[in-house]
This record gives structure tokens, sequence and C-alpha cells, in this order.
């Protein structure tokens, strides 16, 4: 799995609302410029984030987007899936794949064991943790 770079701004995002937690409302320019991204891309991610509850939106002169939750509450996986991210590490294993040697395959075992760990952690670790490392 290689994580798009929708995702990859969408964590950095995300960070940075948690990093701000209870402060203020940070609009999403403010982020673009901190990073040299597109703000039209930040704004877009935030959106999406935002229809997954996991942002909420501010209007107004001190608008912006804050966390819709506690750092602790959002986890990796949480904005990722929010994302569109697949968090398939192989293709057969998404629900409705087709593969030809599905029956036979030595290796599916071992990734379905590697996709459900992989798949945990994501979801173990929220973005408190990661504020915190």
């Amino acid at each position: 799995m290689q994580l798009t770079k929708k995702s990859s701004y969408g964590l950095i995002a995300i960070l940075e609302l948690a990093g701000q937690e209870g402060i203020e409302p940070i609009p999403a320019s403010a982020i673009a410029e901190r990073y040299s991204l597109s703000a039209s891309f930040i704004e877009k991610i935030l959106r999406e984030l935002r229809k997954a509850d996991l942002v909420n939106s501010l209007q107004g002169r001190a608008g912006g987007y804050v966390l819709a939750r506690r750092p602790e509450e959002i986890t990796l996986r949480n904005v990722l899936e929010a994302l569109g991210e697949s968090l398939d590490l192989v293709g057969c294993l998404h629900p409705g794949a087709h593969c030809e040697i599905t029956v036979i395959c030595p290796t599916k075992q071992a990734w379905r064991k590697l996709d459900l760990q992989f798949k945990g952690m994501l979801e173990s670790l929220s973005l408190r943790d990661l504020l915190d490392e």
C-alpha cells in the first residue's frame, strides 16, 4: 500500500488541527501556507474530513477548522478511510475481488494475517499518539 498525496496531506492537516486543539480554528489557507501546499487542495481534503465527522468548520472572520473529537478519539484508520484510501495490502483481500489462483494460493493466509495486523495498528494509533512522539 502506498498513500496518495491526498491522504498524506490529510494527515498533515488533521495533525495541525490536533496540535491546536481548543485554541482557535485554523483556516485551510494557513495550513497550506505553512507546508507550501495548494490551499484549494487542503480545503477539499478538510471538507472530506468534515463529511466524515472528523473535523468541524466554523464560518466568519475567525473561522476555520477544528477537530470534531479529541485527538485520542481519532485513529489513523479513521482519517485514511475518510479520505477514500484502500487499506488492503493486496487486491485479492478486497471484498468482491477476483483472483485466478485464490483456491490454491500459498500466500493468501500470510497476506490476510499481515492485513489484519496492519489495520489493527492503524486502528490503535490515534492523533494523540502521533502528537506525543
